[in-house]
């Protein structure tokens, strides 16, 4: 009985850790697919499909629930990445 319930609390705390990470890994894939999307106009090399920025929700949402303790660190050094990009570019 006590296996049964560590084994729920285990699987409550990932998917609470899921819809958490998606507070933040939601505006981020959206900020990657829209700067990205903002370079390719720029040269006219056309641009994304909104298919990209699903897969790229649903990649955030796998690592946030295979990495639970890491995601913040993997997504921290994204937002760090965007703003040296972002420096380069000149916006």
């Amino acid at each position: 009985m006590a296996r049964n319930r560590s084994q729920v609390g285990f699987l409550e705390s990932r998917l609470i850790s899921l819809f958490a990470s998606l507070f933040f890994s939601v505006p981020t894939a959206a900020l990657i697919w829209l700067g990205v999307n903002k370079q390719l106009a720029y040269f006219e090399a056309g641009f994304f499909s909104s298919t990209y920025l699903i897969a790229c929700i649903i990649v955030f949402s796998a690592l946030a629930l295979l990495f639970p303790k890491l995601f913040p660190s993997i997504l921290g050094g994204i937002w760090r990445g965007i703003l040296k990009i972002e420096r380069w570019w000149g916006w």
